[in-house]
């Protein structure tokens, strides 16, 4: 019975595998054709000897695929391992032999939904690792892209020349810092002053307009002296050099999850509508690493359909159908939850809920 358990699973990892090369394959040519001229802006310059050239271009495909496709693909993977699995085993009368010998269908299933339960773990670890840093990198290194913020705790950071500033919260549609404080810098590296206010107003031309705000003057000849506090200060800071813009599109959807967690529970002076949709963002990527296991056990009653007529098409159609409505209904409860119309949270859930419930309902009539 270990053996047969270990046969499909075996089966089940070499597709799932198979599946991820090839698309992974696939993908890449892709890239390659339709945005060839991307790889001049991405990293460093490509106009080097031609094995840096061609270490740049490997780096481009790998953060591309990466942040862009490696988290939809692991649980399609996962539905077209599993759906092949147990069709291929139907066409072959495997099924078949293994009902005759008196083992229930439960004992070759359930190591495989064990197996995806398994490749879920490794999926959700994937998610706040590779695939987050890959995002990252390709936040920071594409064209236009340049200088994004560092985010921390409850607030971001931002570093640009002599100049270091932390931010609570950015409001795009306002032009609004909250919470700033600005570090400036002297030729040798230390502060020579310190200046925070509770609200920054930036012009379309990057001009920082501040008002009461309180400052400090260091003396940079000597460390040890008192610094001198002005309060109530209104200035305008020209910080166009500096790319003061990007401060206002500063993304938390970049945050690892529990960070994420902590700067919503921090309740940022946020719009309503950037709170909720990072709060759908925070349960969309929270849900997302478990369709590995979902769409396993979604494959099943399409796979179990095909018998040794060995008849494809139909439960394959099927399944894609399926799975078309779930990616749909998705999406649609995505943008109802950020126009407030759903709950914020419940669609990534009740999608997953309404997935298990159905393929129960599918599998009823199956002799497990």
């Amino acid at each position: 019975m270990r053996i047969l358990s270990h046969y499909f699973v075996a089966r089940f990892l070499g597709l799932f595998s198979t599946v991820l090369v090839a698309a992974f394959l696939m993908l890449a040519t892709i890239e390659l054709v339709l945005n060839f001229d991307d790889l001049s802006g991405f990293g460093s310059p490509t106009s080097g000897p031609e094995g840096a050239a061609l270490l740049d271009a490997f780096r481009y495909l790998w953060v591309r695929l990466a942040s862009y496709y490696l988290a939809d693909l692991l649980p399609l993977a996962s539905f077209i391992a599993t759906f092949i699995t147990f069709a291929w085993a139907g066409r072959s009368m495997e099924i078949l032999a293994v009902q005759a010998g008196g083992v229930r269908l439960l004992r070759i299933v359930l190591p495989v939904l064990a197996a995806a339960l398994i490749l879920s773990f490794a999926a959700a670890i994937l998610h706040e690792t590779l695939i987050l840093h890959a995002r990252q990198i390709w936040s920071s290194e594409t064209p236009g892209s340049h200088d994004q913020p560092d985010f921390g705790r409850k607030a971001f950071w931002y570093h640009k020349g002599r100049t270091i500033t932390n931010i609570t919260s950015a409001d795009l549609e306002s032009r609004t810092l909250r919470g700033v404080e600005i570090f400036e810098r002297g030729p040798k590296g230390t502060v020579i002053r310190v200046v925070r206010v509770d609200r920054v107003q930036i012009s379309s031309d990057g001009v920082w307009h501040l008002e009461k705000a309180a400052v400090w003057t260091f003396d940079p000849e000597d460390p040890t002296a008192r610094p001198r506090l002005e309060e109530n200060i209104s200035m305008a800071l020209n910080l166009d050099a500096l790319h003061g813009n990007v401060l206002l599109g500063a993304d938390p959807g970049i945050l690892t999850l529990p960070a994420l967690a902590e700067y919503l529970e921090a309740d940022p002076r946020d719009t309503s509508s950037n709170l909720r949709r990072l709060r759908s963002l925070y349960h969309e990527r929270l849900s997302h690493p478990w369709l590995v296991l979902v769409f396993s056990w979604l494959a099943l009653p399409f796979a179990l359909r095909v018998d040794q007529r060995g008849l494809f098409g139909g439960p394959a159609v099927a399944a894609v159908a399926t799975l078309g409505v779930f990616f749909l209904v998705q999406s649609a409860g995505t943008t109802m939850s950020r126009q407030e119309l759903l709950p914020i949270g419940l669609t990534p859930w009740l999608a997953i809920g309404l997935v298990l419930l159905g393929t129960a309902i599918a599998l009823r009539r199956q002799p497990f």
